[in-house]
């Protein structure tokens, strides 16, 4: 089977993206010279990103008082905080990760 037609795996589309990465090549350029789509390379660069951990580093509320947890989640962070958190930190906790899922 000609390997331009072969499916890729998961591993194979990170072995790929890895050696994209390290090569500083555009992917028009990479996906040439591996003789496989430019469509493929973005398609998995875009799947394995959707589906990445995200950690957004948060300034913590300076509180150690212990309580129920809210839970706030999108399809990039999950936000976790104490029911009784201050709701002006709560409204910058927001903005950080509406900033983050902007990609700012």
């Amino acid at each position: 089977m000609d390997p331009r037609c072969r499916q890729w795996t998961e591993q194979d589309a990170r072995e790929a993206l890895a050696e994209l990465t390290r090569t500083g090549e555009s992917i028009a350029e990479f996906a040439r010279r591996r003789g496989v789509s430019g469509e493929r390379v973005r398609y998995w660069r875009k799947r394995l990103a959707d589906g990445a951990p995200a950690f957004v580093a948060i300034p913590p509320v300076g509180s150690d008082r212990q309580g129920p947890w809210i839970e706030i989640a999108t399809t990039a962070v999950t936000l976790r905080v104490r029911e009784d958190v201050d709701l002006e930190h709560l409204a910058a906790l927001i903005e950080v990760v509406a900033r983050h899922g902007r990609g700012c």
